[in-house]
């Protein structure tokens, strides 16, 4: 045996006879680094890595009522109430994003989410609110046209003042 294993205590465990102990030098293998146990020493295991502590989940709540908020008012949007509730829930996901651009919050995709469908029920909603308004106006501009009737095609005047109107 060389020097250098007979400084290195044995391993708890025997080889099988017949064959060499686990990271013992062979022939044409170079010699074991005396600086190191070899491998199975104490253990049959190589020493484990020290673990990283995993990074504190960062909060999430304003993305999460940002986004749940812009869901729930593109959802309810044709009902008035949703321009309302997406309003809120842009809000919520602003606050939500700029917190997750400067690292003190997380859930971006979530803020970016509810940004997208709050707007999304905020259009929808305004949209709704020109056409009624518009239809309103056109429907007691044309209630002022006397009901009377063409005899040739048979609609009356206020049906053909409101197939004729457009947005002026």
């Amino acid at each position: 045996m060389s020097e250098s294993s007979e400084s290195i205590p044995s391993p708890p465990f025997a080889a099988p006879p017949g064959m060499e102990a686990p990271n013992q030098a062979g022939p044409g293998y170079p010699p074991p680094n005396p600086g190191f146990p070899p491998y199975g020493y104490p253990y049959p295991y190589p020493y484990p890595y020290p673990m990283m502590p995993a990074a504190p989940e960062l909060p999430k709540g304003l993305a999460t009522t940002g986004m749940i908020l812009g869901i729930v008012g593109a959802c309810t949007s044709l009902f008035y109430i949703g321009g309302l509730i997406g309003i809120v829930g842009l809000v919520f996901s602003i606050i939500a994003l700029r917190k997750a651009s400067r690292g003190l919050a997380g859930g971006k995709g979530m803020a970016i989410a509810g940004l997208v469908t709050s707007i999304f029920g905020i259009v929808v909603n305004a949209i709704e609110i020109v056409f009624l308004v518009w239809l309103f106006s056109t429907a007691s501009h044309c209630s002022q046209q006397v009901d009377n009737t063409d005899p040739n095609t048979g609609v009356s005047q206020m049906d053909q003042c409101m197939i004729n109107s457009n947005f002026n």
